[in-house]
């Protein structure tokens, strides 16, 4: 019986591979791209019937096909195709749920033909399926524990589910990110040199979470305390600029410099004295030109170090020059600004007006846009419409509240601007739900009069729990 299912497994991987490889050839209803949707969809149902199990998840783990915490052996060459579709969407697999359907299927094979929905990252790719009729498909995440057993042996069974090391992944970057700019502000203050190539290494780690997971990255990046605002603004500001410019397809070196350069980019307010950095009040005209020295100081101190880039140099010296060429410090007339500087710029201020600070209170990112907006002259104007629409009313990483009361994350912006995709992580009756149990609502695909956002929450731990007063 565990044979014949197995067979029966190895048949549908290779019924996939020949329905995309024949979908690159003909039409969806050519006959031969129907028949292997139909042969798919009479496997599967007689899968379903066999184990009395109502999901069927083919993993991907070291070019090898899995089921059921095994390999099967010889998939891995017959079923290249749909491990081709895999890598290109960035999933780990593809779990398939019973009540699959013919139309689904040959959807599904659609999605190779279309150029333009291939090398997305891992949550891109679950709403093209969406958006392609495909509701019993589904990408799933990259196994990446390697310290535990395919099998499951001292767990549950992977099957397309994040594994341990990819949650302890995103705890560990926000880890490295504060203390990378933690300890160069600390060797900033004490005039030794900077670990340029440390700044540069985190972000390259960053780079591979910040496309596939920035909501769970920027949850964790919401700084706790006053002590390490400077710290937190710069994680957050570094994360907000590679999200930036990866949804742009910049370079992976320009996305690179720029983040480094973020982390970085307030190293001069190490040589600012902390009663002038923290202070409640307004500043004083002598106290506001010490802090207007940041800038030439953080170059100064980036010099020192003979692997900084020209663009960190740049957007050090440049985060607080306008669009309009006002700002500080002064700008020659002939200087050109590099297009990383601006997005830097427009992150920087972005991020302060919607943090915390010693001085103020956050305030929601739609009276950000709109103070942004007005100040003309400040910004590029093309890369300012760019940000608002990738990051939207409800940043990705931040914890709202429904209608209908319940609480969920939001992971990515949707059409419109005040409807993302949210995750939900409680209940109407204020219920947390395990990771397992939770779920993602589309509000972009709902009418504003049934459901939409009742109020952003700045109460939340990353974990999606309400905090404690004083914390």
């Amino acid at each position: 019986m565990k044979m014949a299912v197995t067979e029966t497994v190895h048949e549908i991987i290779l019924l996939l591979s020949k329905g995309l490889s024949n979908r690159k050839l003909y039409h969806s209803d050519h006959p031969r791209v129907v028949g292997y949707a139909r042969e798919i969809v009479s496997l599967l149902h007689a899968y379903f019937v066999a184990t009395e199990k109502e999901k069927l998840f083919i993993g991907i783990v070291d070019d090898f096909f899995i089921y059921d915490g095994k390999r099967i052996f010889g998939s891995d060459v017959s079923g290249k195709q749909l491990m081709d579709l895999a890598k290109s969407l960035d999933c780990g697999g593809f779990l398939m749920e019973k009540g699959l359907v013919l139309e689904e299927v040959k959807a599904f094979f659609d999605i190779s033909s279309l150029q333009r929905v291939l090398h997305q990252d891992f949550e891109e790719t679950q709403e093209v399926f969406k958006r392609h009729g495909i509701r019993h498909i589904k990408g799933g995440h990259h196994f990446r524990d390697k310290d535990e057993e395919i099998a499951g042996k001292s767990g549950k069974k992977w099957e397309g589910q994040k594994t341990i090391e990819e949650q302890q992944s995103v705890v560990q970057l926000y880890s490295m990110l504060f203390d990378v700019v933690n300890r160069a502000h600390s060797k900033a203050a004490l005039s030794y040199q900077l670990d340029i190539d440390e700044a540069r290494s985190v972000c390259e780690f960053m780079l591979r979470f910040s496309g596939r997971s920035f909501a769970e990255v920027l949850q964790y990046v919401h700084y706790p305390e006053y002590d390490g605002y400077t710290v937190g603004h710069s994680v957050r500001v570094a994360s907000l600029a590679v999200y930036a410019g990866m949804r742009m397809r910049w370079k992976k070196k320009d996305i690179l410099a720029m983040g480094t350069a973020g982390l970085l980019h307030d190293i001069g307010k190490a040589a600012i004295p902390d009663h002038i950095l923290l202070k409640q009040g307004r500043l004083t005209a002598e106290e506001y030109r010490i802090i207007q020295k940041h800038p030439r100081k953080g170059v100064e101190l980036l010099m020192e170090h003979s692997g900084v880039s020209s663009l960190q140099l740049t957007a050090t010296w440049g985060h607080h020059i306008r669009f309009d060429r006002s700002g500080y410090p002064p700008q020659p007339s002939w200087a050109v600004r590099h297009p990383t500087t601006a997005l830097l710029q427009i992150c920087d201020v972005f991020e302060a007006l919607t943090a915390v600070r010693p001085y103020k209170k956050a305030i929601m990112p739609v009276e950000a846009y709109a103070i942004m907006v007005a100040d003309e002259g400040a910004f590029h104007p093309g890369l300012l419409a760019s940000f608002i629409g990738m990051v939207g009313f409800y940043p990705p990483g931040t914890y709202v509240r429904l209608s209908d009361n319940r609480v969920g994350m939001v992971v990515r912006p949707g059409k419109m601007l005040d409807r993302p995709c949210v995750k939900i992580v409680a209940t109407k009756e204020g219920e947390s739900l395990d990771p397992q149990e939770q779920y993602e609502v589309n509000l972009g695909r709902n009418h504003p009069n049934s459901m939409n956002i009742q109020e952003l929450l700045f109460d939340r731990t990353p974990d999606g729990k309400l905090m404690k007063k004083g914390s």
